[in-house]
């Protein structure tokens, strides 16, 4: 059963200049795992927003999208030997994730020039009644 979803687009020179212009601003959103995979590409703001577009669209599809539900180093957007991503969750945020009785999380990122986009869905393999209320 789906138990949430959530998807974020965003423009690729925005997180250009935030990384340029915010000092601190990639180590407080970013894991240090994150930073080193993005930093070893070649365009390196293209990777860090499909990676801040997928932790939005997490915090949407678990409802808490707002400054107060968002930790973001809490989300950690990782990938696979076949490079296929997907989201390690710690802290807080992972305790939100078993209150919701999420089982898997799935995730794709897609991204252009110009623009990084991301898609969660959030999966419950538990019967109704089984636990996962939101709130």
């Amino acid at each position: 059963m789906i138990v949430g979803l959530g998807t974020d687009v965003l423009e690729v020179p925005r997180m250009a200049a935030e990384l340029r212009d915010r000092a601190g601003f990639r180590e407080a959103v970013f894991t240090a795992a994150e930073i080193a995979y993005c930093e070893g590409m070649r365009y390196p703001a293209l990777h860090y927003a499909a990676r801040f577009a997928a932790k939005e669209a997490l915090f949407k599809a678990l409802g808490a999208d707002g400054q107060a539900g968002m930790r973001w180093r809490e989300a950690e957007v990782l990938r696979e030997e076949s490079g296929r991503p997907h989201i390690v969750l710690h802290g807080s945020t992972r305790e939100l994730a078993e209150r919701l009785a999420v089982d898997e999380i799935f995730v794709t990122l897609a991204h252009i020039a110009e623009l990084a986009s991301a898609t969660v869905v959030m999966e419950s393999r538990r019967k109704s009644g089984e636990g996962g209320q939101r709130g």
